[in-house]
């Protein structure tokens, strides 16, 4: 096979399933940043597009692909956006044959034979970290060496037609620390001008996302972060962090940090050396984590060096939902993180589920409320729990009848959309009739909105808020 000569590589994100949510939490696409990192430290050109923020058109898309000839066109997807992620693998081989279309992300992780089997335009699918497995396929594509590559993790389209597929050969985990700084210089700053993460105000924050660790020692049933970067975590050392954060205030005035671990607190010595070396900065952040790896003193030290929001994982105010979906905390740790957060003057976040098990029932649900009421969180999220393909839950759901076939399009179960999610005793309108009453119940108190008001200190707050709260009234209203 003859060499391609040209070295651009060209990184997509497909459009967002959230609907208007999406305008809540819209963040950097850090993943490809770093995947454009790797490629560029490895002699290639790389391009990020984001149709998270830029309007994606076919048309558009197919000129952008002639024109710049690729080598390569990566492009990373979740279940719900992957017809999305399919039909531009097709534009890339209409457009530009010679080119390889490879698909990575959570769903080509989880299903990689299936997915280059219902995209039959795909080349290769990447599974679980990209980084190394990028440049190794681009090199291949480069040099014509692409039928004879053998790569762990990966399965490749051979020139036949032929699928050779390396994912049960053993994968190195990577060394987070030899990855080098996300190339954020590819982004269009201006254009990320939503919160980056709710109750974060971008016009009062500039705001990017960080990783210092991967990986997620928990086993909750709804979760397969574990099929991307496996159960054992993996730690960035503090010098490595403070790199980036200084390279990111630097470089692109940034002053608010989003840690997007699963589980930022797992080791209190190196929470608190991060602490010590933000508290010395003009810069604030926030992170997610779990209740039960907190304690008082650490969340004092964290908001005293500018933490100014935690979000945790709380999924339930049911002990036995807690139980039956594995999620390894008790309703008391609950309490305790969010009396520890208020008292130490941070914003708190409840992360919650409703469907998030097929035993739950409107009792548990109603456990929930009261937990909310109880520990009084400043924001709360409440999602209706998605089976998503390679989590326990979708077995359980399979079992047990309760999961019908419907598009991959249909896993977003967005604000705005129906859900197809039941349990044994509730329906899929029963689920979104709970959510709303949940996020209505909380958001439309007259104490919680005058607590609101009486805390905003800016115009940039004022207007968050004013534009969040006409999206959730519309959400409602069904509009």
């Amino acid at each position: 096979m003859s060499k391609n000569t040209n070295n651009t590589v060209i990184l997509v994100r497909p459009p967002s399933s959230m609907g208007a949510a999406h305008a809540h939490a819209l963040q950097h696409p850090m993943g490809l940043c770093l995947l454009a990192a790797c490629l560029r430290d490895a002699g290639f050109t790389p391009e990020i597009l984001d149709y998270e923020v830029n309007e994606y058109r076919a048309a558009r898309f197919a000129e952008r692909i002639r024109r710049a000839r690729p080598l390569a066109v990566g492009i990373t997807a979740m279940t719900p956006v992957i017809g999305h992620a399919f039909e531009m693998a097709r534009i890339v081989k209409r457009e530009r044959p010679e080119a390889r279309a490879l698909l990575g992300g959570a769903h080509a992780s989880i299903l990689p034979l299936r997915t280059l089997e219902e995209c039959p335009c795909a080349d290769a699918v990447c599974t679980g970290e990209g980084e190394s497995k990028i440049t190794a396929l681009c090199r291949a594509a480069a040099h014509g060496e692409w039928d004879t590559l053998e790569l762990p993790g990966a399965i490749l389209r051979a020139s036949d037609g032929t699928l050779r597929d390396f994912t049960a050969a053993p994968c190195e985990h990577l060394d987070l620390d030899a990855l080098p700084m996300p190339a954020r210089d590819l982004l269009d700053f201006g254009k990320y001008l939503g919160a980056s993460t709710p109750g974060i105000p971008a016009g009062k924050y500039r705001s990017t996302q960080l990783f210092t660790s991967r990986g997620c020692p928990g086993k909750c049933i709804f979760c397969c972060s574990d099929r991307m970067f496996g159960s054992r975590v993996r730690f960035r050392g503090i010098e490595h962090i403070m790199r980036e954060v200084r390279e990111c205030m630097d470089r692109h005035g940034i002053n608010h940090f989003t840690i997007d671990d699963d589980t930022f607190t797992l080791r209190r010595g190196r929470v608190m050396e991060f602490c010590g070396r933000m508290a010395a900065l003009p810069a604030t952040w926030d992170c997610d984590t779990r209740v039960d790896q907190v304690d008082r003193d650490m969340i004092r030290a964290m908001a005293r060096s500018g933490c100014v929001k935690i979000a945790f994982g709380v999924e339930s105010g049911s002990q036995r939902i807690l139980d039956l979906i594995k999620k390894g905390v008790t309703v008391e740790q609950i309490r305790n993180a969010f009396a520890w957060t208020r008292e130490a003057g941070a914003m708190s976040c409840a992360f919650l589920m409703v469907g998030s098990h097929p035993e739950e029932t409107a009792r548990d649900i109603r456990l929930t409320w009261k937990l909310i009421r109880d520990i009084k969180p400043d924001l709360i999220s409440v999602m209706i729990a998605t089976p998503y393909p390679g989590s326990e839950l979708h077995e359980l759901m399979r079992r047990e009848n309760l999961l019908r076939e419907v598009p991959w399009s249909a896993y977003a179960q967005s604000f705005e959309a129906s859900s197809f999610s039941r349990t044994k005793t509730l329906s899929a309108a029963q689920l979104k009739f709970w959510q709303n009453r949940l996020l209505a119940g909380f958001y439309l108190r007259p104490g919680y909105i005058a607590g609101r008001l009486a805390r905003m200190d800016s115009a940039a707050d004022l207007e968050y808020w004013a534009r969040a709260g006409l999206g959730f009234l519309k959400h409602l209203a069904g509009k």
